[in-house]
């Protein structure tokens, strides 16, 4: 096998570092027509009257609405979800009404704004206690703000309370998220004839393929959808967002339509992670958890796209990974007049930990124990169950945390005065269930991937299936090469999310390599396991059969059509299947198992200035469970940009939403993301030996590493100063308040 430093390093880093690479933002094409979006002029209401003429009146501007959708697309275009353009209600503040093109982007601002609206205003509700002062009962769920509902009950909660030797409720929010990618959204579409064509920034191009055909009422093969490199997604470009105006413009004017948001619009439209209020209650006896309550109102803004996966996966992560006998767990996903959800870097699941480790940490500290005690008492080990009643694979958490507690206990003994360490858990699952291919090209000198997928930054399509490709191939890294093509050619795949990509699609090359080394083994007459190497510049097949050792160059064995293909070619599969719950125990909605049990434990000290409540992070180590470690510097850059992104989930992000539904903080002045500065010195250490559902046993590393920040930031400042944070992100205002300061 070849080493693992062979395949260290970013193919895409030189192009990328000399500006060589095209994202969305760099497309262009002749003849193009730039486009523009008409915003909603408030959160709420409905329009009246739609005045485009004085736009269409400026030069060469093209402005179309919701009466041009009827010529322009097919009549199966109304039975999507959602409107494209709002008219009968406006559900959130720049919800789109028209949009227009020109033939340049200053021009086609200018016709935007020449566009005349009149709206009937409507109450705006921007928030969901304002509709739920008191907790939702019965009556909530047929509620038109609810739109989804999961409840989940096992065992008499009622007797687990009531038995207790203590019982401990608070309320713990949280905020808005943006995922403040570098490049904001982009697209460049075309229509000829009847093919509509989009090139797009996206994170998954076959899902944004399926999205359009459902908004536009076309059929799948009429789009296609091919991706741009990404300049940073965090699954805020999971979905269409730009795409279907592009496209009508496209349709309407003849001409490719380039389409992009400038970052205010990014803030003000893209899909934040929206905030939620939870209330936690925990039922002691002995010391030890009886019972548990988990109350969710998650604000899903205008819409929950698609099906109601969010509030059922986000209610997993409220009962965390500790065993709980007992529980009642209810969850509403509750509409408000912001834009719609969208999912953020391990979405919700920071959050979550959040709640559950500041929670338990609370709950012991009341009955007299230790927190960090607490908590590891109460983790689930392998071949138990999750309160769902799943059982638990392979899980490196308990490990991780009990690694984590001993770190704590050396830099306590370390800390000046003003300074405290928090330790917290988290966990996620690999996202095997959305299934992937590939298709691989053995040629007579390179291995070539061929993907639907781009690169979003992270390295994952670029580097890791490289990677996986040098352990199953034995072949150096320098001779395998990703390439990325459009839905029209690619094989199909889900998207690059969910810390998914390089565990779907490495077992997809180790199904494509086997069949491909029985493919070889027959025209070698080997009879037996064939390997490759190279000889120069070509690649050779060897194998050594009883008779004696074979070796011949790939070219030689060949087909007249492989020669003309340019190799032999095999595609590879891999669908893997999620978890099961026990479904006895969901009363409403749906709630979802995981396809694995990836586990991280975090260290963080912190210190807060008692006169200002600022605070900042002094150390961080990380302890992650990788299952089997596939790209160890691919691997610690996840980890070191996940803790660098959750510092501003725990201490600095939050979208801040008025009472009318209006953004006032929509640009990098005052949304506050963390500073280079503000990163403290990251260790990181990897626990092997509980294999997940990747190739060799690897588990997914996009998003476990922000999970526990939070929550051990949080809990290291409680430490510090005694301030108890129920609310994210834990800024400086806050934590004087606790103290009392303000």
């Amino acid at each position: 096998m070849t080493p693992a430093s062979e395949t260290a390093g970013r193919p895409d880093a030189r192009a990328k570092l000399h500006g060589a690479v095209r994202y969305g933002t760099d497309l262009e094409s002749p003849g193009m027509l730039w486009g523009a979006l008409v915003p909603a002029p408030r959160p709420s209401g409905a329009v009246r009257r739609l005045d485009l003429s004085a736009a269409r009146a400026l030069p060469g501007v093209v402005a179309i609405g919701p009466d041009d959708l009827d010529r322009l697309l097919p009549p199966a275009y109304r039975s999507a979800e959602r409107p494209l353009f709002a008219a009968a209600s406006i559900d959130y503040g720049f919800q789109p009404i028209a949009a227009v093109a020109a033939p340049t982007r200053a021009a086609a601002r200018a016709a935007a704004e020449a566009v005349r609206a009149t709206v009937d205003p409507a109450p705006v509700v921007a928030d969901v206690e304002s509709i739920f002062p008191d907790w939702p009962g019965p009556e909530a769920v047929g509620s038109p703000h609810v739109a989804a509902h999961v409840h989940a009950v096992r065992g008499d909660v009622d007797a687990a309370f009531r038995d207790a030797d203590r019982v401990v409720r608070e309320t713990y929010r949280t905020a808005s998220v943006h995922q403040v990618a570098l490049e904001p959204h982009a697209c460049l579409a075309r229509v000829d004839g009847d093919r509509w064509t989009v090139r797009t920034s996206t994170q998954s191009p076959f899902g944004t393929r399926e999205d359009l055909a459902t908004m536009l009422g076309l059929p799948e093969s009429a789009i296609e959808v091919a991706g741009t490199w990404v300049g940073g997604g965090f699954g805020g470009k999971g979905a269409p967002l730009l795409e279907p105006y592009a496209l009508l413009l496209a349709r309407a004017s003849g001409r490719p339509v380039r389409l992009a948001l400038d970052y205010a619009e990014e803030f003000r439209l893209g899909r934040t992670t929206l905030p939620a209020v939870v209330r936690m209650e925990t039922a002691v006896r002995d010391g030890t958890i009886s019972g548990r309550r988990v109350r969710l109102l998650l604000d899903v803004g205008a819409a929950l796209p698609g099906r109601d996966f969010a509030t059922g996966y986000s209610i997993g992560f409220l009962l965390g990974p500790y065993r709980t006998p007992t529980f009642e767990v209810e969850g509403f996903g509750v509409r408000t007049h912001k834009p719609p959800f969208g999912p953020h870097r391990a979405p919700f699941a920071p959050q979550c930990a959040f709640v559950v480790e500041s929670h338990l940490d609370h709950v012991a500290r009341e009955v007299g124990l230790d927190p960090e005690a607490f908590r590891a008492a109460h983790l689930w080990r392998e071949g138990e169950a999750t309160p769902l009643g799943q059982p638990v694979g392979p899980f490196g958490l308990a490990a991780a945390f009990e690694r984590a507690r001993a770190t704590a206990r050396a830099w306590r003994a370390a800390a000046p005065p003003g300074h405290g360490v928090g330790v917290a858990g988290g966990f996620w699952s690999t996202g095997t269930g959305a299934g992937g291919e590939l298709r691989l090209r053995l040629a007579p000198s390179e291995v070539v991937l061929e993907v639907g997928e781009r690169e979003i930054g992270s390295g994952s399509v670029v580097a890791g299936l490289r990677a996986v490709a040098v352990r199953v191939l034995g072949l150096p890294a320098d001779r395998i090469r990703v390439e990325s093509l459009g839905t029209a050619e690619a094989p199909f795949d889900s998207g690059v999310f969910g810390s998914r990509t390089v565990a779907v699609l490495g077992r997809a090359i180790e199904a494509a390599a086997a069949e491909l080394r029985s493919i070889l083994a027959a025209r070698l007459g080997a009879g037996g396991p064939v390997e490759f190497g190279i000889d120069g510049e070509r690649i050779h097949v060897r194998a050594d059969p009883a008779g004696g050792r074979i070796d011949r160059p790939l070219a030689d064995l060949l087909t007249p059509d492989e020669r003309g293909e340019g190799g032999v070619v095999v595609v590879g599969k891999h669908y893997g299947r999620g978890g099961t719950i026990d479904e006895s125990l969901v009363r409403a909605g749906t709630f979802y198992g995981y396809t694995d049990f990836t586990g991280a434990a975090h260290v963080a000290e912190v210190a807060v200035d008692r006169a200002t409540g600022a605070v900042r992070v002094v150390r961080y180590t990380a302890f992650q469970d990788v299952g089997t470690l596939v790209d160890p510097p691919a691997a610690r850059a996840q980890v070191e940009g996940g803790i660098a992104m959750g510092l501003g989930t725990a201490l600095t992000e939050e979208a801040i939403w008025s009472d009318d539904g209006r953004l006032l903080n929509p640009g990098l002045l005052d949304y506050r993301i963390p500073t280079f500065g503000e990163v403290p010195p990251i260790e990181v250490e990897f626990l092997e030996g509980f294999p997940g559902a990747g190739p060799f046993g690897a588990k997914g590393l996009g998003e476990p590493p922000i999970i526990p920040v939070p929550a051990a930031i949080a809990l290291a400042v409680r430490e510090a100063c005694g301030a108890h944070a129920t609310e994210l992100p834990v800024t400086a205002e806050r934590t004087a308040r606790a103290l009392k300061l303000l």
